[in-house]
């Protein structure tokens, strides 16, 4: 399965995160030059933890993903809503801080609206190509996902 995954992985894209990466990192340690570098400690940091998180996901099958996409969607909307309550940062309530870390939830409820989608329009191909046309409910949920982006 290792060798399949390889062999069909887009090496194009994969450069070019390296790319970016190596761009970003440059800039940020220039621009931390008169500080302790903690941005840039920050940046390495956080490097350190997604790229095995990176290398995971490329072996979870797509289908197991699109399996738990409802569940995700449910998640993601919980977590949209309950960030509205929580303390403000420079005027915005989008952060949630646990210990010294923040995270925003808007981030992940970016690649999860775009799994639940897929996932769905997929779904409804199955049935009947014609069928996306005239689903009502097709409508309604890009109107909600859209209107979620707007508030992020």
């Amino acid at each position: 399965m290792g060798k399949k995954i390889l062999k069909n992985m887009d090496w194009g894209i994969l450069v070019c995160i390296v790319i970016l990466l190596a761009i970003g990192l440059v800039a940020l340690f220039s621009a931390t030059q008169g500080t302790e570098y903690e941005e840039f400690k920050k940046q390495i940091m956080w490097l350190a933890i997604s790229i095995p998180i990176m290398i995971i996901l490329t072996f979870v099958d797509y289908n197991t993903i699109s399996k738990i996409s409802p569940i995700l969607y449910v998640l993601m909307i919980i977590s949209l809503i309950a960030v509205m309550f929580t303390k403000s940062v420079n005027g915005a309530t989008s952060w949630f801080t646990i210990g010294s870390v923040s995270i925003q939830p808007a981030e992940f409820a970016k690649i999860i609206a775009i799994i639940s989608l897929s996932t769905y329009v997929a779904k409804i191909q199955e049935k009947s190509k014609d069928q996306i046309r005239s689903d009502r409910r097709w409508t309604f949920f890009c109107w909600k996902t859209m209107m979620r982006s707007r508030w992020d």
